[in-house]
């Protein structure tokens, strides 16, 4: 009994996956070559998307020009740079001014020890909406995520690339 249904089983799969193979094969000769098919839509005046690469963007420094808020976490050198290091966490409110300067009210936590400030530093935005950025001791790469309006970063994100430690970011525009 159990060969019979594997033999029917075995054939009906067969059958089927012979038909649907048919049915592709007919069905492309039927409709004609697909390719040749978005040509004539193209030359139709039909549009698509621009490849990425030829996607135009729209950031400069002024981009980023406003009031963020901040919440960054990671790790860090806390000591000498033989220090291991240790976990990180922050908020800020960052203010960038639309011409490369920066400052933010940060309250930080390293390793539990809080402590609050002002740190001032510099940022680049670049025209792919990719960048730089530098406060305290670190420097930055950053991308705006999210554009508003007359190209108005609504949002971006930021990671640390000076060795030694890890730290990621998220600003959210608040003005």
């Amino acid at each position: 009994m159990k060969t019979t249904l594997s033999l029917k089983r075995a054939i009906t799969t067969t059958a089927g996956a012979l038909i649907f193979a048919f049915l592709v094969a007919g069905g492309t000769s039927l409709i004609g070559n697909p390719l040749e098919l978005t040509r004539t839509a193209q030359a139709a005046g039909a549009t698509e998307p621009a490849p990425a690469a030829q996607r135009h963007f729209h950031c400069s420094n002024e981009t980023l020009a406003g009031r963020y808020a901040v919440r960054a976490d990671g790790f860090v050198r806390f000591g000498p740079p033989t220090a291991p290091t240790v976990p990180f966490a922050a908020v800020s409110l960052l203010t960038m001014d639309g011409a490369g300067g920066l400052s933010t009210q940060v309250t930080r936590s390293i390793n539990g020890t809080i402590s609050s400030g002002v740190d001032t530093g510099t940022y680049n935005v670049n025209s792919d909406c990719t960048g730089t950025m530098t406060h305290g001791s670190l420097t930055f790469d950053l991308v705006v995520a999210d554009l508003q309006g007359a190209g108005q970063g609504k949002e971006f994100y930021f990671i640390a690339t000076t060795p030694g430690g890890t730290v990621t970011a998220t600003a959210k525009r608040i003005q």
